[in-house]
């Protein structure tokens, strides 16, 4: 049934948020990750560069798993987690002392709104995984966490999805806030849905990914992660506590909330930093006025008093790095 008419049927208003009652009573704890985010820039460890959303022959992808790899080992990739439609690769041949190769999956299940389809990546689950259609959104994602897989929400924009599709399932732990396959029929971009559920209280980080199907888009977005290892225990806990942040080009080094509530960051050079927030204006611009770009800013939070702040850095050339949320205990 397409979700207007859905609508229609049950007397309410396409604006009204649509939540089956199993979620509309539970907390958001139970829809999104309890913790709070580890700040990567304040913990130990060595950067990795990592592709989280590939495709191979396995499903609908141009090339197989040993070529994919090897596109991304050339790129100067550390990390890869095939998420091939509905299945899982045989990775074990794959990884090194440094490179790290990934089980993964991209799954469908159906939205109970009637939209379309729900995408979803479970990043380290265990090949061979069985994948059952007959299963209920909510029911395929409990068994995909079971078996040790993160749940990350793919590019709802391009999905056509709402918050109402984003809130009635629960589970995972972050969201595509870029994906550049989608963004060439610009709609890659998830940052308004991403904040649109912190606004309302869910605890998400945010993936940039190629989501390559065709070997020339290969390395074009990535996320940075921070762990001590490259080993699929230490990276999928980085995952989990969201110690990472994403890209399309820029590098960031520093990102924190002072005890005097003052947000700031240091990066390489960019033309424009945003400080993106909780509440009405979300948030402050700062364009640099020298060509040689901007490479760090200041932002005093004592007025606005967020529930969290993150951030936005955008080259000369159009691309951008998104770090995770820091949350404001205090707000």
């Amino acid at each position: 049934m397409k979700r207007r008419n859905f609508f229609k049927l049950a007397g309410i208003s396409a604006a009204s948020t649509l939540v089956p009652s199993v979620f509309a009573s539970g907390s958001k704890a139970n829809i999104a990750n309890e913790k709070r985010l580890v700040n990567p820039f304040t913990t130990k460890g060595k950067w990795y560069k990592a592709a989280l959303h590939v495709h191979t022959t396995t499903s609908d992808g141009d090339v197989d798993v040993p070529t994919r790899i090897r596109q991304y080992k050339d790129k100067g990739f550390d990390i890869v987690s095939i998420t091939d439609h509905r299945k899982t690769n045989d990775l074990s041949d794959y990884s090194s002392r440094n490179f790290l190769a990934i089980s993964g999956i991209e799954f469908h299940p159906d939205t109970y709104s009637g939209a379309p389809a729900h995408h979803l990546l479970g990043i380290g689950l265990p090949h061979p995984y069985h994948y059952d259609n007959s299963m209920s959104a909510q029911e395929i994602i409990n068994d995909i966490k079971n078996k040790g897989a993160k749940v990350f929400y793919a590019h709802p924009y391009w999905t056509g999805h709402t918050f109402i599709e984003m809130s009635e399932v629960s589970g995972y732990i972050g969201v595509e806030v870029h994906n550049e396959v989608c963004e060439g029929a610009d709609s890659g971009n998830g940052r308004v849905h991403w904040d649109q559920m912190l606004n309302n209280g869910y605890i998400l980080s945010g993936l940039a990914t190629d989501d390559v199907h065709k070997s020339d888009a290969v390395g074009k977005a990535w996320t940075m992660i921070k762990a001590e290892k490259l080993n699929e225990k230490n990276i999928i806990e980085a995952l989990e506590t969201g110690c990472f942040y994403a890209s399309k080009g820029p590098e960031i080094e520093k990102f924190i909330v002072d005890e005097k509530m003052k947000v700031s960051i240091k990066c390489s050079p960019v033309q424009k930093i945003v400080f993106r927030t909780s509440g009405s204006g979300n948030g402050n611009v700062i364009w640099s006025k020298d060509p040689n770009g901007l490479t760090s800013a200041v932002w005093d939070l004592t007025r606005k008093k967020p529930k969290w702040v993150r951030c936005e850095v955008t080259d000369k050339n159009g691309n951008t790095a998104w770090t995770n949320p820091i949350f404001i205990d205090n707000a």
